[in-house]
């Protein structure tokens, strides 16, 4: 019956990951939710960086929004001039 059926013993547990395997694991796991989590936690810098520099005087926190606002226009603009090559 146990051609049928599979052998009446339990099968042995099958024997527990290496240190390796559990070192792979996380660094495939940091190396997913690195680029997620640093644009998180820079975002959050960047929004505490604009509300102190609101906090101590209106005129440094628009010049710091400007300048945000200046570097994403050069950006643009480079973007435009420079643009990607197509295969």
């Amino acid at each position: 019956m146990g051609f049928y059926y599979g052998p009446s013993q339990p099968q042995d547990e099958p024997p527990p990951g290496s240190w390796r395997e559990t070192l792979l694991i996380i660094w495939v796991v940091f190396k997913a939710l690195a680029l997620p989590l640093g644009l998180l936690f820079g975002a959050v810098l960047g929004f505490v960086l604009i509300l102190w520099a609101f906090l101590t005087s209106p005129w440094l926190g628009l010049a710091l929004l400007g300048l945000a606002a200046a570097a994403v226009v050069a950006r643009g603009i480079w973007e435009a001039r420079h643009p990607p090559d197509l295969p």
